[in-house]
């Protein structure tokens, strides 16, 4: 029976378009995030500055993820999305612009960095809408038993993106400057926008769009839901606590010039070599029976294994060691990614998806973008090297603490 899942999925034209949708979506804000993180430390020359860029996309989703959560909820999930993208496409047709050189030299460094990082808030505010319309979104194209083939597929397309749009970064800039990456980079967007097209709309469950609860009380409801659920509260805090100290990839561009001796190919395999991992881990659970037995002990040892590979690499002065080991911490992070995303799609009720999504949304920002923000600050303070082992150390005792005080979350199984 779960042999004939995989055609059944993949004849849904519109589960087609989802995939192709966030591939070319993901694929286009890593191209667009990676050459013109190259670019402002290539001007600044200074690691704080590629922390503001974390900063400046998560401060939006701080303050509007768990409105945009009940929102979702009550509204059609591809109308949404399809907003999110024209945000998306008028942030990247910004940072295409001000990129231009003449016209970055015209505007000066000083007014180069404040509209880079207005698009990059602007870009953050979107993903407040977009990450929970998505989440619920996939859930709305296929069937609930066709849920484990379509979240590896849906994670994989993700991956994909994440691989290539880094290493396209880095050779289109390398090759032909970064108006050419930033270029692409949009081209990409208007085929998201094309796919999102190819959906049917998604309307909310009546119940939702009738509902007369404030907003104010719909977000009660989701954090109801998940302070009372302790497998989902351990899930979001392993998430952000854990990874928020990992975020030792942003630091890149600095490693990249200071500790290897670099330059901007060997910077776009490296900002690959996290996907590549992932992709490679993907292709082998697509055929292990991941989430058979002892879900919740994997997670948590994959989390572990990944601050260790960060801590590996904060010690590598070898491009090559470097990209293994950023490999094989992308592995362990696409198996918790996997575990993740499915406790979350099947211990959720549909109704509350969005919502639940929301502040996953500000935990997975949490991780990354104010991780980001983390690794730059302690990289000032610090100096490039001990933050990177601070933050891959942080990220195993955080397992620990969190495997010690959520229970639940060691004996968790997914039926």
């Amino acid at each position: 029976m779960e042999d004939q899942q995989v055609p059944s999925v993949w004849k849904n034209k519109e589960f087609k378009a989802f995939i192709f949708l966030r591939f070319s979506l993901i694929f286009a804000l890593f191209i667009q995030s990676t050459s013109v993180a190259f670019e402002i430390f290539r001007i600044t020359k200074q690691e704080i500055y590629l922390g503001l860029i974390g900063l400046f996309e998560f401060a939006p989703i701080l303050l509007t993820a768990v409105y945009a959560g009940q929102l979702v909820d009550k509204l059609d999930k591809r109308h949404v999305i399809k907003i999110c993208i024209g945000s998306f496409m008028l942030a990247s047709f910004v940072l295409m612009l001000i990129n231009f050189p003449q016209i970055r030299e015209a505007t000066g460094t000083t007014i180069y960095l404040v509209v880079c990082y207005l698009a990059f808030f602007i870009l953050g505010l979107t993903r407040a809408f977009s990450g929970p319309a998505v989440f619920s979104l996939l859930a709305l194209v296929v069937r609930k038993e066709n849920y484990q083939k379509a979240i590896p597929i849906s994670s994989s397309a993700f991956m994909i993106g994440s691989v290539l749009g880094p290493l396209a970064g880095g050779l289109i800039l390398a090759a032909f400057g970064i108006e050419a990456a930033l270029g692409t980079a949009f081209v990409l967007m208007c085929i998201s926008m094309v796919m999102i097209l190819r959906i049917s709309p998604k309307p909310a469950e009546q119940a939702q769009i009738e509902s007369t609860e404030t907003p104010l009380q719909r977000i009660k409801e989701g954090f109801k839901f998940i302070l009372a659920t302790p497998i989902i509260l351990a899930v979001l805090s392993l998430d952000m606590f854990a990874v928020f100290f990992g975020g030792a990839e942003s630091l890149l561009p600095a490693v990249v010039e200071k500790v290897l001796n670099a330059g901007s190919i060997e910077f776009g395999w490296l900002r690959s070599a996290h996907g590549i991992g992932s992709l490679i881990m993907m292709l082998f659970l697509s055929s292990l029976p991941l989430l058979k037995s002892k879900v919740g002990p994997k997670l948590l040892y994959s989390v572990a294994m990944f601050g260790l590979c960060i801590i590996i690499f904060g010690i590598s002065k070898n491009v090559y060691l470097s990209f293994f080991v950023l490999m094989l911490g992308g592995a362990f992070d696409a198996v918790s990614m996997i575990i993740r995303q499915s406790i979350l799609q099947y211990k959720t009720p549909e109704h509350l998806k969005g919502r639940v999504s929301s502040v996953n949304s500000i935990f997975v920002s949490s991780s990354n973008e104010l991780g980001a923000f983390e690794s730059g600050l302690a990289a000032t303070f610090m100096g490039l090297v001990p933050a990177i082992l601070f933050g891959g150390t942080m990220t195993i005792i955080t397992v620990i603490v969190i495997a010690i005080a959520i229970k639940a979350i060691r004996k968790v199984e997914l039926d």
